[in-house]
Parts: structure tokens; C-alpha cells; sequence
């Protein structure tokens, strides 16, 4: 997702819910209420982008660096093994661990080590398992 948030910057966004009839129409033509998850706050923005419409997105949260799942990891539901029996890809969004799957080639693959650079891991900005983590030789 290409839009970030207006109150601070941060592009780690979520699809906020409805409030009118005339924010669920504007999501039919790519104008969706979106909340920062960094500051909480609550904007309209364009989602769609042309040039980035042909690839893959996250369905909850619109995210497009993206990781893939396999059968041991996840059961799909009966419809979604359908699909992959067509050649769907199946896609994992790490921001919000949903599983999907979707005929379209992702456009960025995702990276932990981009993830803990942000700060995205625990609340003081790293990563349980990251590098600023003592090991212990016990």
C-alpha cells in the first residue's frame, strides 16, 4: 500500500470499519476509510493504484509484501484448495497472519529483517527473537 498515514507518516495502516453508506460506496470505487495502527487515527485515502493493480494485496490490510503459506502451516478451506487446484498462489500476510490465496503474482516478498527494522516486533520497537536479544549458554 502506497498511502501513508497524514498524523505521522507511518504506512503501517488497517482497514478501519464503516460509519455510512457513503463510506462503504466510496470503497467500491478504491476509496476506503483507513486507521493508523502506530497513532490511531482515522482517515479516507485512495487505495487503488493502477500501477500496482495487476498484483496481489492483503484483503484485510491491504499490505503487498507478502510471504507464502503451505499445508502444513495452515488447512485451507475446501473452496480454497479448489482454487489452488486452478493455480492460485497462496499468500500470507505477517502484519495481520491472514492466509488467502489469489491468482495475482505478489509484487514485494516479504522480509523479517525489514520488519524488525521498523520496529514492528514488541512494543519498544524490537523483535523478541531479533538481535537485541541476550542469548544465554545455559
Amino acid at each position: 500500500m502506497t498511502v501513508s498515514c497524514p498524523g505521522c507518516g507511518s504506512r503501517y495502516l488497517r482497514v478501519s470499519r464503516y460509519r455510512s453508506l457513503r463510506e462503504r460506496l466510496g470503497d467500491l470505487v478504491g476509496i476506503s476509510p483507513l486507521r493508523c495502527c502506530d497513532c490511531g487515527e482515522r482517515f479516507i485515502a485512495r487505495t487503488w493504484d493502477m500501477a500496482v493493480f495487476t498484483h496481489s494485496r492483503c484483503p484485510k490490510c491491504l499490505r503487498m509484501d507478502l510471504n507464502v503459506w503451505t499445508d502444513q502451516q495452515y488447512w485451507p478451506s475446501a473452496f480454497m484448495k479448489f482454487l489452488i487446484s486452478f493455480g492460485a498462489n497462496r499468500w500470507r500476510c505477517e502484519y495481520c497472519r491472514h492466509n488467502f490465496v489469489d491468482f495475482r503474482p505478489r509484487l514485494e516478498k516479504f522480509s523479517f529483517n525489514r520488519w524488525r527494522e521498523r520496529g514492528r516486533g514488541r512494543e519498544d520497537g524490537g523483535d523478541p527473537g531479533g538481535p537485541d536479544r541476550q542469548e544465554r549458554n545455559d
